[in-house]
């Protein structure tokens, strides 16, 4: 059986017990009626076992059976990651079953670059090995890539780019490095990180509206937001209120109030460039509530 068929049961077996607890017996019958099941292979209670262990291992998903509802059911489901693999194998499989399609489905042409870098870096985060990286940055005029020695700790999507965070060796400093500016990786050398992994890394762009950090000084502030609801909504000018319900600006994003004429949210993150230009976008349509910096900068 190929991969992306045994992918398509993990996802299956995974989006139903999402919904609720199932027996085997459950699982089983819905197997047997879904169109994932193209080839009509039944899910037998082995194959269950087994598929239950490649989720954990894989996915980071538990399924534990409940002997109390005599059932299995997901205990521990709360990596992101995990969605958005199921997120792009959807778009994998609707493109290979479908074949050519380039006059129903256009692209963003502006494609990110360095994506080409991702396995290199997630194979050096995994072995906690240093590498070299030829990088440049935008505003250097000459474009002369430096030559860096990083160790990678995390990498970040952000606004269809891609970033690594890690400890630049020479500058002695965490570095957020955009894989769209290097020009060359060099993961030859076996040489393991010399440097102790910063505690609380996974959650260092928590604050931060997208890979921009500022500085690791610059504190969260809660930011509110009233966005005006517009009375005709356009594919030129969509409605931020709805939009922004469907779309947060950042996790930390709550509500406060909704009337009739616009809505009221509530974030706190940090303060940071590219955030101020995401909130000036919006224009007239947009005001600050809160007493801090954004007032000014906006």
């Amino acid at each position: 059986m190929s991969l992306s068929k045994i992918f398509s049961r993990h996802r299956f077996i995974v989006e139903r017990l999402r919904i609720k607890p199932c027996t085997s017996e459950e699982l089983e019958n819905a197997w047997e009626r879904s169109i994932e099941n193209t080839e009509g292979q039944p899910l037998a209670k082995r194959t269950l076992q087994r598929d239950i262990q490649i989720i954990k291992e894989v996915y980071h998903i538990i399924i534990k059976f409940n002997k109390s509802l005599k059932a299995y059911e997901i205990t521990e489901d709360n990596d992101p990651y995990t969605q958005n693999l199921f997120e792009a194998f959807d778009v994998f499989r609707a493109l290979q079953n479908y074949g050519n399609l380039s006059k129903v489905i256009q692209f963003d042409r502006r494609l990110p670059a360095g994506t080409e870098y991702l396995s290199p870096l997630l194979r050096a985060i995994k072995e906690h090995r240093q590498l070299k990286l030829h990088y440049y940055k935008f505003w250097d005029k000459k474009q002369q890539p430096q030559v860096r020695t990083i160790e990678p700790y995390l990498l970040k999507e952000a606004q269809r780019r891609w970033y690594v965070l890690a400890w630049d060796v020479e500058k002695k400093a965490l570095r957020v490095f955009g894989l769209d500016r290097i020009t060359h990786l060099d993961d030859s050398k076996d040489i393991k990180y010399q440097h102790a992994v910063p505690e609380g890394v996974e959650c260092f762009f928590d604050d931060s509206f997208g890979a921009w950090v500022d500085s690791e000084h610059t504190q969260a502030e809660e930011v509110v937001l009233a966005f005006k609801k517009l009375p005709n909504d356009s594919v030129f000018m969509p409605n931020p209120a709805e939009y922004l319900k469907a779309m947060p600006l950042h996790s930390s994003q709550e509500v406060v109030r909704e009337t009739d004429n616009e809505i009221v949210l509530k974030l706190r993150l940090k303060i940071t460039p590219d955030f101020v230009r995401e909130i000036q976008s919006y224009g007239d349509r947009v005001k600050v509530l809160s007493d801090n910096v954004l007032i000014c900068k906006k």
